[in-house]
Order: C-alpha cells, then sequence, then structure tokens
C-alpha cells in the first residue's frame, strides 16, 4: 500500500518533532522505501544522503548551521538503515514560502504514495495546509504533536 514514503523531517537542533521513532514503526509496517526529506532554509546545492555513502565534499559556501542539520539527517538515515529500513536522506533549500512546493515537488518526483509530515510542519505555520492544498497525488499524513506540546495549543 505505502511502498514508497516521503517524510518531511525538521533537521533543526531543537526540533521536538519525534519523527524518527514513528518513521521507524510506519516504515515496518509498511516495509516501504523511506525518503526523508530535510528543507533547509539556506543556500545549499540538493544533495542525496543515501544509507553507506558520504556527503561527498562540501564547499566553503557551507555555513555552521547547514552543516549541522546535514548530521542529523545522516543520523536519522543511519538509524532508520540500523532498522532494516531502505531508506535515503535529502536536504532541499527553499525558503519557508516555498517549503511546501519542495516537498510536493519532490514527493512527485519519487512518486510516493504517502507524505508523512511531523508536527513541525503544522505547529502554527502553513506548511501543511499549503501541502494539502496542492492537491498532491498521494495521501497526506500529519502526526500529532509530541506529549509535551499536546497540552500547551492555544
Amino acid at each position: 500500500m505505502y511502498d514508497r514514503i516521503l517524510v518531511a523531517i525538521d533537521a533543526s537542533p531543537d526540533s521536538p518533532d519525534d519523527a524518527l521513532n514513528r518513521t521507524v514503526q510506519f516504515a515496518k509496517m509498511s516495509g516501504g522505501t523511506v525518503h526523508l526529506l530535510h528543507v533547509a532554509r539556506g543556500h545549499i546545492i540538493p544533495a542525496d544522503i543515501s544509507a553507506g555513502s558520504r556527503f561527498g565534499v562540501q564547499g566553503q559556501e557551507d555555513d555552521i548551521d547547514l552543516r549541522g542539520e546535514r548530521k542529523v539527517v545522516q543520523a536519522a538515515v543511519d538509524h532508520l538503515a540500523a532498522q532494516g529500513i531502505e531508506v535515503h536522506g535529502e536536504l532541499v533549500e527553499a525558503t519557508d514560502h516555498d517549503a511546501a512546493e519542495a516537498i510536493v515537488q519532490r514527493a512527485n518526483e519519487l512518486d510516493v504514495d504517502i507524505i508523512v509530515l511531523g508536527y513541525q510542519h503544522h505547529r502554527g505555520s502553513t506548511v501543511a495546509e499549503h501541502v494539502i492544498r496542492q492537491h498532491p497525488h498521494c495521501s497526506v499524513l500529519l502526526a500529532k504533536p509530541p506529549e509535551a506540546h499536546r497540552h500547551h495549543r492555544g
């Protein structure tokens, strides 16, 4: 049913999202291939991060934040791969305004069956709303917030 899964993750170090544990459970249930996608705010070239491969040469234009985000995505790929999940990771650049378009574009290019949006994509932002408004060709799953944030909705 869900052979190809696109999981939009937040690789920011302070992210409250628990997408990784949820992704492991979802991928094991479906047996599908997971494509982790982090939409970074900055000027980087899209780079594929496949399990077991390296980033390649990083240019001097890479700033500290992006290197940190790359490490978080790589750690997530490694974690899922260690669980026996076929996984690929990717960072793409987009402004906050274009994040939803970037997610839907990659979903279309990868021909995924479902897009999983973590808590950070609908906690006061409009990324999830914009993804849904684009009527992607696949299902969209909005993850519930982590327990600590559920009681602080305003």
